[in-house]
């Protein structure tokens, strides 16, 4: 079985994905698992884990809807604020989800050097 490790799905938001910019427009559009699909079953990719591209639970709740309708999603890699007092919550919350397989925080947007070794932070992760 061969699997694409890292791929993006959204409805495309600017206000939601700051990130992209105008030299960046091709990605200015909706990116859905039927459009991605042909082009896995051109190249022998067999299924895919979807990404979160932006930091919210939401997004993390509409990736594992999709996972749920689309057999080519295999996993997801959500998100969850590490550093809220609610994080064992939002863990036991989120691992009712037979799909998803873990979480990632996009270190290098935020403004402190130090965050990965922040106290809050720390313990979120532990």
């Amino acid at each position: 079985m061969r699997i694409d490790s890292h791929q993006h799905f959204w409805k495309y938001n600017p206000a939601r994905y700051t990130w992209i910019t105008n030299a960046m427009s091709i990605l200015k559009r909706d990116f859905l698992p039927e459009d991605l699909a042909p082009d896995c079953a051109a190249n022998g990719i067999d299924a895919t884990v979807a990404v979160q591209a932006d930091e919210s639970e939401n997004e993390t709740l509409f990736l594992l809807e999709l996972a749920d309708h689309h057999p080519l999603i295999a996993g997801v890699v959500g998100w969850i604020d590490f550093c809220s007092p609610l994080v064992a919550e939002r863990l036991a919350f989120f691992s009712r989800f037979k799909k998803l397989r873990g979480f990632r925080h996009i270190a290098q947007s935020e403004p402190d050097d130090r965050f990965l070794v922040r106290e809050d932070f720390m313990r979120g992760i532990a």
